[in-house]
């Protein structure tokens, strides 16, 4: 095989999509599908760290992935990482090492473009990437039961986000970031991506199948804890979440406001994967478990980096933070 690696536009990326439609689709139709990765490149954050590449044999598309240029917080330094998501082989090229070299060219690239790690999530056992020097980063999701508040909802007004929360939303999370050993640097950009996917999933899925809440509390005409959650076969999955309240009180009370306008129905399951430091007083942590993803990183350049193994309890990763 001659292979090479070009970008997934025009014919090359319909027919990554139409390889990769059945496993990744998320509810949407093959149509919606195109146009969801196609809004993601139209915001801002998505236009200038995101995009797809394929490695071709002549004509034929033989293996896809995402690339997401991040940045990483790790022992307190932020480093440029390589985000690798939606790794896929052709059929018809599958057990050929495909795959392997794909990855292999493409951290290529991104260590002379001055990038300092590479990181994915695997849906599959961590072994493959393993054998490509990656080491698995320990992720925990929460089952959350929240107090319900005896007498009526706490008296917490909530309000629906926009750009103008942005800042105090960043700043909230540099703060909570600090304390862990490993985090994702959220910029207002990258936040507002992380937005605008969940909505755009929302909107162009079945109507009514999935909903999306962004509120936020505020002091002063400013931001002081918000809460990004999607509703979607009876699961609440919080996707975000800040508070400037070190004990995460606002948040807690926002979500006792959120399941009051519900009375009378099936309290949802809440999910979501918080950093260890919050947890609200209103909250209690009825289970913890892995992550079905595995987040998996390795260094580039300088394999000699530091990266001694970490707990769960010192990664600060969102649920929304996936790729």
């Amino acid at each position: 095989m001659a292979l090479t690696v070009v970008p997934a536009v025009g014919a090359v990326l319909e027919r990554v999509l139409d390889d990769t439609f059945p496993l990744w689709h998320d509810g949407l139709s093959r149509e919606n599908y195109g146009r969801y990765w196609a809004a993601q490149l139209k915001t801002p954050w998505g236009a200038a760290h995101l995009d797809r590449v394929a490695l071709q044999d002549g004509p034929h598309t033989v293996a896809s992935a995402k690339r997401h240029d991040l940045s990483f917080r790790i022992d307190g330094r932020i480093r440029r990482v390589l985000g690798i998501g939606a790794v896929f082989t052709a059929p018809a090229y599958r057990g050929r090492g495909a795959a392997k070299e794909l990855l292999r060219r493409m951290m290529e690239r991104a260590e002379a473009e001055g990038f300092e790690f590479a990181a994915l999530f695997s849906e599959i056992a961590p072994t493959f990437y393993e054998k490509l020097d990656f080491v698995p980063v320990p992720l925990s999701e929460w089952r959350l039961e929240v107090d319900q508040k005896n007498g009526g909802p706490p008296a917490v007004l909530m309000r629906s986000g926009d750009d103008r929360d942005l800042p105090a939303m960043a700043e909230m999370n540099a703060t909570r970031a600090a304390a862990a050993r490993l985090s994702v640097a959220r910029s207002e950009d990258y936040i507002r991506f992380g937005v605008a996917r969940q909505r755009l999933l929302a909107g162009l899925g079945t109507v009514g199948s999935r909903e999306v809440e962004f509120l936020v509390t505020e002091e002063g005409h400013q931001a002081v804890a918000y809460l990004l959650c999607v509703a979607h076969r009876g699961r609440w999955t919080i996707e975000d979440a800040g508070d400037r309240d070190a004990s995460g009180a606002r948040l807690g009370a926002m979500l006792q406001v959120m399941l009051s306008r519900h009375p009378g129905e099936a309290v949802p399951e809440i999910r979501g994967w918080f950093p260890h430091g919050l947890v609200p007083p209103q909250v209690r942590v009825a289970a913890t478990t892995p992550t079905s993803e595995v987040l998996m990183i390795r260094p580039l350049k300088d394999r000699m980096l530091p990266l001694p193994p970490l707990p769960a309890e010192e990664v600060a990763f969102w649920h929304g933070d996936r790729f």
